[in-house]
């Protein structure tokens, strides 16, 4: 009876083992794990899979960097004959900053510039320049005189192309408004004469007589409040001062348009007025005219006529253009010798551009204003062509520079937000943006150069001054998930390329369970595939 009681227990523990060994969700590409007893485990931290939000950051220590960068090389190799700038000095633009050993070049570079001028000035003797570099009389004048010829041709060859094209709806449109204002400004001078030469009836006159009436009154009131206090020291300052004046206004004011119609109207205004409407009517009648020659389009005669101009602005322009060439030739002798001088100043001209772009070659020039930043040679050094020497910094707009790993860069966009913490003013935490990647990245090559792993980041007015090269702490959020499952890293083991954790188990026993991560923090890991919420992990 005691045998089969324990066959029975055994049988019961392997189907409960094989049960819970069931509802455990493994990756399937990993074989069921089997429960281990663990006793020594009882003392080491135990984790618990929650569901949050996560987010993943890259942290780097930046620099506080111009915007404006410029890295000054040479194009040639050659020794280094000296370095006229210095860490931290300001610079203009165009101000000499180093240069190569060039020997005679500076010396021949004069002297090309010198056989440039001469040959210049043999081509204005062949002209017939005057010593002070201006042309003769006669080319002066037959060269405005072409000028003039032009322009009249083209304001012809205008006129001609508007006319064959016809109106367009916008000049129809404003020969119409045209039309409609000198209609409207007839009317009102029609109106305003109507009423000028129309005398007033008596209603009109006992209305005004009225307003006369009741204005004098009106002052008198005034008048005699104002007598009351006019012996005050502030009588100028206060309101019967104000309403007497007021009321004197508008009783002179009632008493001249009462005057007025009794009078009538004066004969000038009358003749003016009349005057005015007969302006008013030839106005509408020349712009409706205008607008029915629109309408009607250009007659025959006109576009004859403008092409006769066209025909003979062209002549006038080929006339000129012959004046001008018999003038230059009369100036320059016998053309033979004019080409011959001009050749050989443009000779002179191209040796003297040649000599002067191997100098500026040897020669690096501050391309802004700005601030020399770093020094990468001494004078004597043999450079290398394209080797960096100095670089200009421009102060006057500040970012921050950071270089970042190569498995970071890959995590970054522009628009991500960047926490800054300056070394001077670790209290204030600035935020701002990566604002620029690097213009190429090759994947994850450690070997990747400093100058394509660094990332701009915008810079906030900071709470304080702040110089070039300045150190700041930087953490850039790349990616945020909500809702997630999380584990402390801390409780995730590795072994082998295997990434597990040990589930707490009943009893002494415990299990181990693959799992899948996907980003972390400084803390927690998000949990992919293997766990879920509430279970329990033994720290290793």
């Amino acid at each position: 009876m005691g045998n089969v009681r324990l066959r029975v227990a055994c049988l019961a523990s392997l189907i409960g083992l094989v049960a819970a060994t069931a509802c455990t969700k493994l990756p399937e590409d990993y074989p069921t794990p089997t429960p281990l007893p663990t006793p020594a485990d009882s003392n080491k931290p135990i984790y618990t899979v929650t569901r949050g939000t996560i987010e993943q950051q890259v942290k780097a220590l930046g620099r506080v960097a111009a915007e404006q960068e410029a890295v000054m090389y040479f194009r040639q190799a050659g020794r280094l004959y000296h370095i006229y700038v210095q860490t931290d000095q300001k610079v203009k633009k165009g101000d000499l900053l180093a240069e190569l050993d060039t020997g005679t070049l500076k010396d021949q570079v004069k002297i090309a510039q010198a056989q440039a001028e001469i040959a210049q000035l043999k081509v204005d003797q062949a002209m017939g320049k005057t010593g002070s570099g201006g042309e003769p009389a006669a080319v002066s004048s037959a060269r405005a005189a072409l000028a003039k010829a032009e322009a009249d041709y083209a304001s012809a060859q205008d006129a001609l192309d508007k006319l064959l094209e016809g109106p367009t709806p916008a000049d129809l449109q404003a020969a119409e408004a045209a039309v409609a204002a000198a209609q409207a400004q007839l009317q009102k001078d029609q109106a305003a004469l109507a009423q000028l030469t129309t005398p007033p009836s008596p209603d009109q006159l006992t209305i005004l007589r009225a307003n006369v009436d009741k204005a004098q009154a009106a002052l008198q009131q005034a008048q005699a409040a104002y007598d009351r206090v006019k012996f005050r020291p502030d009588i100028a300052a206060r309101p019967e001062a104000a309403a007497l004046q007021q009321a004197t206004i508008d009783y002179n004011a009632a008493k001249a348009a009462f005057d007025q119609a009794v009078a009538g109207p004066k004969p000038e205004d009358v003749a003016n007025a009349k005057k005015q409407v007969a302006v008013d009517q030839a106005n509408l009648q020349a712009a409706q005219a205008k607008l029915d020659q629109l309408k009607k389009g250009p007659t025959a005669s006109q576009l004859d006529a403008a092409r006769q101009n066209v025909a003979s602005a062209k002549a006038a322009v080929d006339l000129a253009r012959l004046n001008l060439q018999q003038a230059l030739g009369a100036a320059a002798g016998k053309s033979i010798d004019v080409q011959i001088a001009q050749k050989q100043a443009d000779l002179a001209r191209l040796q003297l551009q040649q000599l002067q772009d191997q100098l500026d070659q040897a020669q690096l020039r501050a391309p802004f204003d700005g601030i020399i930043t770093e020094v990468d040679a001494q004078d004597g050094d043999q450079i290398q062509s394209y080797t960096p020497v100095l670089t200009v910094s421009n102060p006057t707009k500040l970012e921050i520079a950071v270089e970042l790993q190569p498995t970071d860069l890959t995590q970054v966009k522009v628009g991500q937000i960047a926490k800054i913490v300056l070394s001077q003013y670790q209290n204030t935490p600035l935020q701002g943006k990566v604002i620029r990647l690097p213009a190429a990245t090759q994947g994850n090559t450690p070997e990747l150069p400093a100058t394509l792993r660094t990332v701009r980041i915008s810079l906030p007015t900071p709470p304080g001054p702040v110089n070039l090269g300045d150190l700041a702490n930087v953490t850039i959020d790349v990616q945020r998930k909500d809702n997630v499952l999380l584990l402390p890293t801390a409780a995730i083991r590795t072994f082998g390329g295997r990434r597990f954790v040990r589930l707490v188990g009943p009893g002494d026993r415990h299990q181990e369970v693959d799992i899948e991560v996907g980003i972390s923090d400084d803390t927690n890991t998000e949990i992919v595939k293997g766990l879920q919420e509430g279970q329990k992990v033994i720290a290793p």
